[in-house]
């Protein structure tokens, strides 16, 4: 039974997007809510898993989109060690990794550098660069 249709282009976040306005209509229209939801790791990003967990009350049964895994020259996060004690992480290069918080929201510190992607959390030391952490 087909209940809700919202055509995308093919695009994930399109896709994505999609799912979550049928879901909400299907809700609102007919009063249904999902138990759980079956899909590829294309929804599997943290934001999706999130709504889908804490704002809708769905269980994902979709594979985790996983970066972990770097082939661009940063490093991994496997060469990142976390500090339970400390609650931070530490680089490779043995420098704590530090968070910054405005309003309960964890913002990094962006440099204003065009082309580059990168969060930059700086290290502790005042004359220390910071490391690119993706």
């Amino acid at each position: 039974m087909i209940l809700d249709v919202e055509p995308t282009r093919s695009i994930r976040q399109a896709e994505v997007g999609a799912v979550r306005t049928m879901i909400d209509r299907v809700r609102k229209t007919h009063d249904l809510k999902p138990e759980r939801l079956i899909a590829d790791t294309a929804y599997g990003s943290g934001a999706m898993l999130d709504w889908l967990v804490e704002k809708r009350g769905i269980a994902p049964h979709i594979p985790v989109i996983d970066k972990s895994g770097r082939t661009d020259g940063t490093f991994e996060r496997a060469d990142f060690t976390y500090d339970t004690e400390n609650d931070l992480y530490i680089c490779p290069d043995g420098k704590e990794l530090k968070q910054y918080a405005y309003s309960g929201v964890i913002r990094p510190v962006i440099p204003k550098v065009s082309g580059h992607p990168f969060r930059f959390y700086p290290a502790t030391d005042s004359g220390a660069s910071g490391h690119p952490v993706m």
